[in-house]
């Protein structure tokens, strides 16, 4: 992504970038502690939208964040979920137990 994103050389040594297709299965990821998803699932149709946040969830750390855009809402799309503020989703910790 040479020439598309600025990011700082120190942050740059600890991060990957990859471009991959949300609607098929995921490859080996380890676990995230933010995932940025924004403006992406409004183009999805409702089953669609189930699989993709079922996965990237489930790459979640436990305390990890799913943002995404502020005219999308996730919320009754997954039992797992719960909106911590705007944009904003993370497991619902009581279904962990």
């Amino acid at each position: 992504y040479e020439g598309k994103i600025l990011v700082d050389a120190a942050l740059r040594e600890k991060a990957e970038f990859a471009q991959i297709n949300l609607i098929e299965p995921l490859p080996e990821l380890v676990p995230f502690d933010v995932i940025f998803l924004r403006n992406v699932m409004i183009y999805f149709e409702t089953d669609v939208k189930r699989k993709v946040v079922a996965q990237l969830i489930s790459n979640l750390t436990p305390d990890g964040v799913l943002f995404v855009g502020l005219a999308e809402s996730l919320n009754g799309l997954l039992d797992d979920l719960v909106a911590i503020g705007p944009g904003a989703y993370r497991r619902d910790r009581r279904r962990e137990r």
